[in-house]
């Protein structure tokens, strides 16, 4: 994951973006008849993508700045380092759809947890005013937010 530091002259990005490459990322397209299709392109020119997980996606925060990322690296010993080549094979496929102001990276970052595969998120409560949430299996920048505000609602009502 990567962060710019604000845009100049107040721009905004509008709705968040995301490219092709997300596609065979989230399960909610599995079901796409051409998916297959999709993927196989996608390994045949660009193998490096599907080697590291990167599909591209860009938001931006309330300071202006761009939260863009992301790539996936699966096992039971994941690299705890950034890999600058990764981020920088996102920023350029960022850059054949998206075309923003400033691109300079102020901080680089990237998670490491636990991924639940039969579902998306892991919700436990083992016992009264305990709450586990674990997960959101790679979905975090997509999903992260309305799980917390649902999570908040549950608990006020």
């Amino acid at each position: 994951m990567m962060r710019t530091g604000p845009q100049p002259n107040q721009w905004k990005l509008g709705a968040a973006l995301c490219g092709g490459l997300t596609l065979t990322h989230y399960k909610s397209f599995y079901h796409c008849p051409s998916l297959s299709i999709l993927k196989e392109r996608i390994a045949s020119e660009m193998p490096y993508f599907p080697r590291w997980g990167i599909h591209v996606m860009m938001s931006q925060n309330g300071l202006g700045e761009l939260i863009i990322g992301d790539s996936h690296e699966y096992g039971l010993n994941p690299d705890p380092f950034d890999k600058n080549e990764i981020n920088q094979a996102i920023l350029d496929y960022l850059q054949t759809f998206a075309k923003v102001p400033a691109l300079k990276i102020a901080e680089t970052w990237h998670g490491v947890y636990a991924k639940y595969l039969q579902k998306t998120e892991l919700i436990i409560h083992p016992e009264n005013g305990v709450t586990i949430i674990n997960g959101l299996g790679g979905a975090g920048m997509t999903l992260s937010f309305g799980l917390a505000e649902e999570m908040v609602n549950e608990e006020v009502n």
